[in-house]
């Protein structure tokens, strides 16, 4: 009898996080303060971007059936506390 070929397992979200590391080390060329720096920034654009895409949804869609989605700060605060 032969060995079933071994599957390899799906990736985890902690393997998706680290080739995002990966990746932002190799593009600052291997400088953490650099990775960091440019993930803060991105983070802080995609934020942004969030509260002004929620900013635009029209309420009246809705009618009242959904409530409003936290913004990104509200969300911090909820965190922190």
């Amino acid at each position: 009898m032969s060995k079933p070929a071994q599957m390899n397992p799906p990736p985890t979200a902690a393997d998706a996080i680290e080739d995002e590391v990966q990746e932002a080390l190799a593009i600052c060329g291997s400088d953490a303060i650099a990775a960091l720096r440019i993930t803060l920034i991105a983070n802080a654009f995609l934020e942004a971007e969030i509260d002004r895409l929620s900013a635009a949804v029209s309420s009246g869609f809705a009618r009242g059936k959904v409530r409003e989605a936290p913004t990104s700060k509200e969300t911090k605060e909820k965190t922190t506390h």
